[in-house]
């Protein structure tokens, strides 16, 4: 895989400060654990864009599907999108299996291979979102950043519907708990609101620069 792991954000999600000087034993530990995430990660996407309404104040309908997001953050989000992208992604279920190996027998590890894994997804959803740019460019939209459910009050009750709306278990393979677990658990679901007016996409949707070819065509979309 061509997606590289940032060190420094893997040490920031493990919780470590920017000042924190690790030791040859630990440093060795992450670089084995940002190699075998590289190296078990079967990162994959998919979204599906969607006419919305926004009629009704603080409630956003996605048309053509039962989801129907409620409260004032995600209102505020999209209501002057003219659609909607639902994206969903996941590092698939080869990392949930070495992660439960792992927390069995060397927890330190599964600790900072977790932190990999972080890094790693945050980075299919912003490829996922350059490539979706670069498709909606050719309608005459431009995107907002990604918000996902759990985020402000946009409940995780959504997750049925929005996942069922990609169809994410036939597509990406993520399935939900009763609890609105997706496993596996290192997946990503986020709203992306698409405007004709890019003064009103806000927040603004800062385009990553640093993907190469390579690295876009080395995470499939389905």
């Amino acid at each position: 895989m061509n997606l590289p792991i940032n060190k420094a954000e893997v040490l920031r999600y493990a919780g470590y400060r920017r000042k924190f000087t690790l030791s040859p034993e630990l440093d060795g530990m992450v670089d084995a654990e940002m190699a075998a995430v590289q190296t078990i990660a079967k990162p994959r996407y998919t979204w599906h864009i969607f006419d919305l309404d926004a009629q009704t104040e603080n409630v956003i309908k996605v048309i053509g599907t039962d989801l129907v997001l409620p409260g004032h953050d995600i209102y505020q989000h999209l209501k002057h999108a003219q659609k909607v992208a639902l994206l969903a992604a996941t590092l698939g279920i080869e990392v949930e299996r070495h992660t439960r190996q792992l927390e069995i027998t060397a927890m330190t590890r599964a600790y900072l291979f977790d932190a990999c894994c972080v890094d790693l997804i945050e980075k299919v959803c912003d490829l996922a979102q350059v490539v979706l740019a670069e498709e909606i460019a050719d309608q005459g939209l431009v995107q907002n950043r990604r918000y996902s459910p759990g985020y402000g009050d946009l409940p995780l009750a959504v997750q049925p519907q929005f996942l069922q709306a990609v169809d994410a278990n036939k597509t990406v393979g993520i399935q939900l708990t009763d609890s609105y677990l997706m496993i596996p658990r290192k997946s990503v679901t986020a709203l992306v609101g698409l405007f004709e007016d890019a003064q009103q996409a806000k927040p603004k949707y800062r385009q990553p620069t640093d993907f190469t070819p390579a690295m876009l065509q080395s995470v499939p979309r389905k």
